[in-house]
């Protein structure tokens, strides 16, 4: 299936592999089949090593920085029965980060060898050992789940990306819109995660799309289980499940009282970072005021803790996929959540947008993001047919004069009163 992240990958390539590239995403965002489809693409060999699997591989690399280049590319070859070309075999390191003598290894290899084109990929969007040490010799990319462009690419309906592409020259016409919003549909039921989607093209079956979705979340309890370090293991465990009954709340910020009833933010609060790093779930922190740089407005302690992914929370919060397709508007708060999680995502996949923020005022006003474009201000208000709250909107803008704010909605691209409207299957062109 088809990845933007191929151009990053092949930005990469045409600058001739100089740096090592470390590509980070959560479990099971389809880095490792990402970089095997560009391996087998760009390359004619490939040498492919799990760190996760192979645990016997790992002696090759205990020496760290006083590996032999030579040697240990012979071994590597043996191991995985390939054979080597300069500059024609690409090697990648999966979950290498596991083990921070392997990454020294890795790092004296590419020294010792500049030529060779070398990927490490990381089951994780935080910093690895090693990373700040050998910041300027890594490439670093990020991957997450498939955002609705990808979804529709993968389901061969190419020409409706072309018209979303083309609404700011020429409107979308009703019967095309009819027919992205019957894919929005489909993708709010199975998210982003390429197994699910892969599984969706070949078979168009949401029990089955529902059953892989609830694997996947044993598999993220598991990873929780193995990885998180024992002194608060549990905690993440416990912070990762209160996810949906925090975004069920009006307001959406992060209370640990939902998390146990005793829970204290300074016993907690190293399980929440563990959780962000490993990617399960997103964290957007509030700011204080709408004023650039919105940096300096952070406020730490007050922040918001979304899922991965839509489709996975979807599941989490038990909602059926026959309740999204008749659009039941008695699930209008979690719906609403839902909404926030899809758009979130979106926006995360917008180069043209940064760090997300969130921002309160009151026990009322509340603007779904924030971000902050060439020192503009931009404040974003997601809404939908059965949520609707202009009114943070306006205290926002009255309060802060910024030159232009985001409506999200259903409703077509357009452009009125410093309010720009994006519709929701066009969060990625704008």
């Amino acid at each position: 299936m088809y990845r933007i992240i191929m151009n990053d990958l092949m930005a990469w390539y045409d600058k001739g592999q100089s740096q090592v590239l470390l590509l980070k995403g959560a479990k099971g965002v389809g880095k490792t089949w990402t970089m095997i489809d560009f391996g087998q693409g760009f390359f004619k060999n490939l040498i492919y090593v799990d760190f996760e699997k192979d645990e016997e591989v790992y002696p090759l690399f205990k020496q760290g920085t006083r590996i032999k280049a030579e040697r240990l590319l012979a071994a590597l070859c043996m191991y995985c029965d390939q054979s080597f070309e300069d500059r024609q075999t690409l090697l990648i390191f999966d979950e290498a980060h596991l083990y921070p003598r392997a990454v020294e290894a890795i790092m004296s290899l590419k020294s010792q060898r500049p030529e060779l084109p070398i990927c490490i990929i990381a089951s994780t969007v935080g910093v690895i050992a090693h990373e700040g040490e050998y910041a300027a010799e890594f490439y670093p990319l990020k991957l997450y789940p498939m955002t609705f462009e990808e979804f529709l690419t993968a389901n061969k309906a190419q020409e409706l990306c072309k018209s979303i592409e083309n609404q700011k020259i020429e409107p979308v016409k009703p019967e095309v819109i009819e027919e992205i919003t019957k894919y929005l549909k489909i993708f709010y039921i199975t998210g982003g995660m390429p197994i699910v989607v892969l599984d969706y093209v070949k078979n168009h079956d949401f029990d089955r799309t529902d059953a892989i979705l609830r694997e996947l979340l044993v598999r993220s309890k598991e990873h929780i289980a193995r990885y998180a370090p024992k002194t608060y293991a549990q905690k993440a465990d416990r912070i990762w499940h209160s996810i949906p009954e925090q975004m069920e709340k009006d307001n959406r910020k992060f209370m640990y009282q939902y998390v146990d009833t005793k829970a204290r933010a300074r016993e907690y609060e190293n399980s929440v970072n563990w959780l962000v790093d490993t990617g399960l779930v997103r964290k957007v922190n509030r700011i204080r005021n709408g004023i650039a740089p919105l940096v300096t407005q952070v406020d730490d302690k007050s922040f918001e803790l979304y899922h991965l992914d839509h489709g996975m929370l979807r599941v989490m919060c038990g909602v059926s996929h026959d309740e999204i397709k008749t659009g039941d508007e008695t699930m209008e708060d979690i719906n609403g959540a839902l909404l926030e999680q899809f758009v979130l995502s979106e926006l995360t996949m917008n180069k043209m947008v940064q760090d997300l923020y969130f921002w309160i005022s009151g026990a009322t006003a509340r603007v779904d993001f924030v971000f902050e474009d060439d020192g503009d201000v931009v404040p974003v208000d997601v809404q939908s047919r059965i949520r609707r709250k202009a009114q943070s909107m306006k205290v926002f803008n009255s309060k802060y004069r910024n030159h232009m704010a985001i409506r999200i909605s259903l409703d077509e691209l357009g452009f009125s009163k410093g309010v720009l409207n994006i519709p929701l299957y066009g969060l990625w062109n704008f």
